[in-house]
């Protein structure tokens, strides 16, 4: 594939990804790394490194306005950012230590659960 062609086909994912992420508060990974995987060919743990990354602003930004908007809970706020840092800590050192076709089994398997928890509730 040209280079070009890449450069529009992530400039594409990207306004869809920042879209569903702004519209859902959700999307950047379990788009994002899929289609990243399959675009770039990347490996596992690029498409995953490079998603969080990625996303980090996206967030941000979606945050700020849904803060202005009034969008937000305070309350469970705090907690849940303690739990994620600690978390995305334990998560950034496991990353290095597992094959790439590790962290592809656990990934979807992730999905298929988020994805059944999204129908049950």
């Amino acid at each position: 594939m040209k280079k070009w062609l890449k450069i529009v086909l992530f400039i594409i994912l990207g306004l869809f990804i920042g879209f569903i992420n702004g519209f859902l508060g959700a999307g950047g990974g379990m788009l994002l790394v899929p289609l990243y995987t399959l675009i770039a060919s990347s490996k596992a743990k690029y498409s995953h490194a490079t998603a969080v990354f990625i996303i980090m602003p996206i967030c941000l930004i979606s945050g700020i306005v849904y803060i202005i908007k009034g969008i937000f809970s305070f309350t469970i706020f705090i907690p849940i950012v303690v739990g994620s840092i600690i978390g995305s800590v334990i998560g950034t050192f496991l990353l290095k230590k597992f094959s790439n076709d590790v962290i592809s089994i656990i990934f979807w398997i992730v999905m298929i659960v988020a994805g059944v928890l999204i129908i049950i509730f």
